[in-house]
């Protein structure tokens, strides 16, 4: 009777004592009879709770299951991708520079924009037969129309070339 004895005359405490004891008696009720493991198995969408806290342990591990061999597959697409990047462009680049000579070759098109059509070509790395009648046919005879198609052009270029062959062109020219 001394622990009761310490409780004599508070009600307030024992009422708390009370409560305490009746939530203890309805929880170790609920867990005898499985319906708070069948209340989290269904929470958890048909997983046990300890199935729930290894995947928590798993989780707060940083461990994912098969997640290297993801990656690994990942990476081998990602590196495919890219060497189809790269051959998609070479032939683009070839495609552009077929196109953009027929255009520097066609006498019927204004000689303005076969120049536009030559800068291009320089820009895409073009030189050769094709640079070469460029210069002598259309660059060196429209000295004005070329200086105005250079100043137009000042975007970035796509080739380290490009700058030191407008250069040797803009050299043949008599001062």
């Amino acid at each position: 009777m001394e622990f009761l004895d310490m409780f004599d005359g508070n009600v307030p405490s024992v009422i708390a004592i009370g409560i305490i004891m009746l939530i203890g008696t309805i929880g170790s009720a609920l867990i005898s009879n499985g319906y708070l493991s069948r209340m989290l198995k269904a929470r958890g969408k048909g997983r046990t709770v300890a199935e729930l806290a290894g995947r928590v342990d798993e989780m707060e591990k940083g461990f994912v299951p098969d997640l290297g061999d993801v990656l690994e597959r990942m990476d081998g697409k990602l590196d495919s991708m890219q060497e189809r990047m790269t051959e998609m462009e070479r032939r683009l680049n070839y495609a552009d520079k077929s196109a953009l000579m027929g255009i520097i070759h066609n006498e019927k098109i204004h000689k303005m924009d076969r120049l536009r059509a030559f800068n291009n070509y320089l820009k895409l790395g073009g030189n050769g037969t094709v640079a070469e009648y460029a210069v002598n046919e259309l660059v060196i005879p429209n000295r004005d129309y070329w200086i105005r198609v250079l100043d137009e052009s000042r975007m970035k270029t796509q080739c380290d070339k490009y700058d030191g062959r407008i250069a040797e062109i803009n050299g043949r020219f008599k001062p």
